[in-house]
């Protein structure tokens, strides 16, 4: 065996004790990570979003909303892989024979790298459900403004309803199937009530 080899092969060997230490450091560094990622879209969220989603059309802000607690559940579940990635379960015991501590070994480092893989699938979910909550929140119609509720006074009568038109010198209330039109010229008072009087 050349001495290149023999190297390579103590390499080998030495890897073998301390792959959970490399897993568990690879870990840490997509916590970290994540966190950090976590931490900069909340707060680009909280800072650049849409003012008001209130504002849109339905069925948006619900699907907005629905959106980002998807986000925020999925990244909260990736945290946690990844904690359980860089730290293990609380409470694992370990028999301290050679065989056990090794198959424990083998077990926790195939955790290890499942968590990670998990994690990255749901930050990669988590960031899509951002991704297409705010789409949603810039690019859905706004509601249209609900026309006020109004009393109109004319002569010795009184009419009350919504305000649907001003124009051609008349007044046009009630509702959009079933409305009455006011000459402005016989109108005395208009005023903004918050529901009519039944």
């Amino acid at each position: 065996m050349s001495a290149e080899r023999f190297w390579w092969a103590q390499r080998a060997q030495q890897l073998r004790y301390t792959q959970l230490d490399v897993a568990r450091r690879q870990a840490e560094t997509w916590r970290t990570g994540l966190a950090g990622l976590t931490t900069l879209l909340g707060a680009v969220l909280i800072i650049k979003g849409r003012d008001n989603v209130s504002a849109l059309a339905k069925p948006y802000p619900w699907v907005v909303l629905t959106l980002f607690l998807i986000a925020a559940a999925t990244l909260v579940l990736a945290t946690l892989s990844a904690i359980r990635a860089a730290s293990g379960v609380p409470g694992d015991e370990c028999l301290l024979t050679g065989e056990d501590l090794e198959g424990w070994t083998e077990r926790e480092v195939h955790h290890v790298y499942r968590s990670i893989t998990t994690a990255r699938h749901m930050t990669v979910g988590g960031l899509c459900a951002i991704v297409l909550g705010v789409a949603v929140a810039w690019l859905a119609p706004t509601a249209k403004p609900d026309q006020p509720v109004v009393r109109v006074s004319w002569g010795s009568e009184q009419l009350c309803g919504k305000l649907l038109a001003i124009g051609d010198g008349t007044l046009r209330v009630g509702q959009r199937d079933r409305y009455y039109i006011v000459p402005l010229s016989s109108v005395v008072r208009v005023e903004v009530v918050p529901a009519c009087n039944v």
